[in-house]
């Protein structure tokens, strides 16, 4: 008879799994819980409402609806990495969707220069950011504050008391937005490749373990030799030049530009940011964790809308889930031992 009472018990047998223990199935589950969430909102919505909500025309257009958001989230999903935070991306988009408008039709500029004057514009705003914060040591939280502020200011002076720009865009200009494949909007193949850009960047290089380090421990990773500042530096002026983006793209989209509408970005990008860090790499804010979430909340409001929700709906919903996400973030981050802004 065998003997299985001594240490080499413990050992499986050649070919043999290795038992999957509670905390590692509790990891997996929360891993890919907003996923299933996701599903769960969009079978429940097809059931519903199955002629308005389960149409191919509905799935298209919040697909080709969220493009501007993803850029917007995954810049501040970015800052939040590196540990700070930027209130200034919703002000940078609004900016940058009335500014390349106004230099195509006022200053007569071509397309592609007046598309790469704004973006270098957000981005030198979120190196201002960063002079504040990084180089003046100032709360992220105010200096960002005071820069949307600035913006605001200086968008009502660009556009003569917020008055729309409703022409002026070139017909090339317009193809940047307005064509697409199989119905599917080029501004989705953008924001997927910016995704998946970030996500290398931020998991495989040693400038996204820096900006990681940065924001799980800023004095550990100064001790440590890393490159703090700069991380912090490229993460702001990123972070604009993606919201940049964003605000181009919707321009484009709808050949018009609305003063006003950039401030109502920044309150879904931080909730997508959030409620994407209990997923994928939960209690760390990650990029597809974020753009899932983007689509878990687009998915709900426009659900509830089509159920003939009142308008008050949606930012309700957007606080709920940004309250939410933030308190979920928080806990899951605790377990780690890790921080959190």
């Amino acid at each position: 008879m065998s003997n299985t009472t001594g240490p080499l018990a413990a050992v499986p047998r050649r070919g043999a799994r290795p038992p999957i223990s509670r905390q590692s199935a509790a990891a997996l589950v929360q891993r890919w819980a907003l996923l299933v969430v996701l599903a769960v909102v969009v079978a429940g919505f097809c059931i519903s409402s199955p002629e308005q909500f389960a149409t191919t025309a509905n799935f298209r257009d919040i697909l080709n609806s969220q493009p501007p958001l993803v850029f917007i989230a995954l810049g501040a999903m970015l800052v939040l990495v590196a540990g700070e935070f930027d209130l200034s991306l919703g002000a940078i988009l609004g900016l940058s969707q009335y500014l390349v408008l106004k230099l195509m039709g006022d200053a007569g500029l071509a397309w592609p220069l007046a598309v790469m004057l704004t973006l270098g514009a957000a981005a030198l705003i979120g190196l201002v950011n960063a002079a504040f914060v990084v180089g003046l040591g100032i709360n992220s939280f105010v200096a960002t504050i005071g820069v949307a502020t600035v913006l605001a200011g200086l968008l009502e002076w660009l556009s003569d008391g917020n008055a729309p720009i409703v022409d002026g865009a070139a017909p090339g200009f317009l193809d940047l937005a307005q064509t697409g494949l199989g119905g599917i909007g080029l501004p989705v193949l953008y924001a997927l490749f910016a995704a998946v850009v970030l996500w290398i960047v931020l998991e495989y290089t040693v400038t996204g373990s820096e900006t990681r380090a940065t924001g799980a421990n800023r004095q550990a990773a100064l001790l440590s030799g890393l490159r703090t500042k700069r991380a912090s530096i490229l993460a702001f002026a990123t972070a604009g030049l993606l919201a940049g983006i964003g605000g181009v793209l919707i321009t484009a989209r709808v050949g018009a530009a609305d003063a006003t509408s950039g401030p109502g970005y920044l309150l879904p990008a931080y909730a997508a940011a959030f409620l994407g860090a209990t997923a994928i790499r939960p209690g760390s804010f990650n990029v597809w964790g974020t753009v899932i979430a983007i689509f878990v909340v687009a998915v709900g409001i426009t659900g509830l809308q089509l159920n003939g929700a009142d308008s008050w709906v949606t930012p309700t919903f957007n606080g709920v889930i940004l309250l939410v996400a933030v308190t979920v973030s928080v806990l899951a981050a605790r377990r780690r031992g890790a921080r959190m802004p």
